[in-house]
């Protein structure tokens, strides 16, 4: 369902428990992961939400969900920029390249111990090209191609194939390879920073910070965990424990 305007997708889902799913072209206070806030300008961009009800997955493997969220809208960037390389930034961002395309947040509900449902919320960067905030690496569809798309095909598209990626959901081995084949960075050598938790909104490092050290991806576990090969031995950290150097 489409409509004109809404302070933020996601809110507008918890407050309509009757409707599955929602599209935007304008929202007045999306919110992003790690209390970051969303920007968009008017008509230019998707902005969506989607319920999921009683999702078949354990709370503890909650990740899952968030896997097959950012597979559906990945592959929906990748084709719509063939000769780029779009890949998924830990936990849940599309990145094109070093900059950001897209940023995903999904919000659970939990109830005596069982995931009851979730909240995906999207807003993918389509036709915009100037941004007013102090966001450090977006950009859009319409900077990389000089083209303008129309919002209604990019929503259906977004929808369809994040639905169908929801399926894997019964194939998670299926679902953690297609992961792991389109995320940034996977079985390369990079730098990264422990970050301090108390950091919000979080930032992106450009400089290198005096703890930063290299390591590889070389898996996320179901619970979201990203495991890092250093020089020290495997490690797994969390989400708001580490960042990325770009």
């Amino acid at each position: 369902m489409f409509i004109s305007l809404t302070n933020s997708t996601n809110n507008y889902l918890k407050k309509h428990p009757d409707c599955d799913d929602i599209w935007t072209s304008w929202q007045t206070a999306g919110r992003g992961q790690a209390g970051n806030s969303w920007e968009s300008e008017q008509g230019k961009n998707v902005l969506m939400s989607l319920r999921l009800r009683k999702p078949q997955v354990a709370v503890e493997q909650a990740f899952l969900l968030q896997m097959a969220v950012s597979l559906g809208v990945q592959e929906v960037v990748a084709n719509l920029l063939p000769n780029r390389q779009v890949t998924i930034k830990w936990p849940n961002d599309i990145y094109v390249d070093n900059k950001k395309i897209c940023g995903i947040l999904i919000e659970s509900t939990i109830a005596d111990g069982q995931l009851t449902e979730a909240i995906a919320g999207i807003g993918l960067n389509v036709n915009q090209t100037v941004w007013q905030s102090n966001a450090p690496n977006p950009v859009s569809l319409k900077q990389l191609t000089g083209m303008d798309y129309d919002l209604p095909t990019i929503y259906e598209a977004l929808y369809k194939n994040i639905n169908n990626k929801l399926s894997l959901l019964s194939d998670i081995e299926t679902l953690k390879q297609q992961y792991r084949s389109v995320l940034y960075r996977f079985g390369q050598k990079s730098l990264y920073a422990l970050r301090e938790v108390s950091m919000t909104p979080s930032r992106i490092l450009t400089d290198i910070p005096e703890n930063a050290f290299e390591a590889t991806i070389t898996d996320i576990t179901p619970q979201g965990q990203l495991v890092l090969e250093t020089a020290t031995g495997s490690r797994m950290f969390h989400f708001k424990e580490i960042q990325f150097v770009l």
